[in-house]
């Protein structure tokens, strides 16, 4: 008798659980499209030479509410880095590069930071950023500035 009353508690929690991930995937899902339409918005205006302050200004907007949605997106702070990087805030993009790098450190994480810090007149860092970046992935070597 008390295995039949079990079945019940059980399935009520299997059934939260089930919508708890259904809303975990939709988050996931809409962070993703919004990452994906940041980074075609910011590649048609570079490519048309109609990249504007507004238009990063809108595509961090959008970024946030990406983060919002999905926190552990680790490709919504490597875009707020780029964006920064474009709009040429350096200590924000370095910022946002960082952040990427204590969610999941990759090796173009480190190329991107590097570029940001050697933007930002911070050479010793960013030679050690370039250094972290092709020690993980010698391929990268052929991207680091001279």
């Amino acid at each position: 008798m008390k295995g039949k009353l079990l079945v019940w508690p059980l399935l009520a929690l299997v059934g939260l659980a089930c919508v708890a991930q259904t809303i975990r995937w939709r988050d996931r899902r809409l962070a993703s499209r919004s990452l994906y339409v940041v980074e075609a918005r910011t590649r048609a205006a570079i490519q048309a030479g109609r990249a504007s302050r507004r238009l990063f200004a809108d595509n961090l907007a959008d970024l946030d509410r990406a983060a919002r949605r999905a926190p552990a997106e680790i490709g919504v702070p490597v875009a707020r880095g780029t964006q920064y990087l474009l709009l040429g805030s350096f200590d924000s993009a370095i910022a946002a590069y960082q952040e990427a790098l204590r969610q999941e450190p990759r090796p173009e994480i480190y190329l991107n930071l590097g570029r940001a810090q050697y933007a930002a007149g911070r050479r010793d860092e960013a030679r050690e950023s370039f250094a972290k970046a092709v020690q993980l992935d010698p391929r990268l070597a052929a991207e680091v500035p001279k």
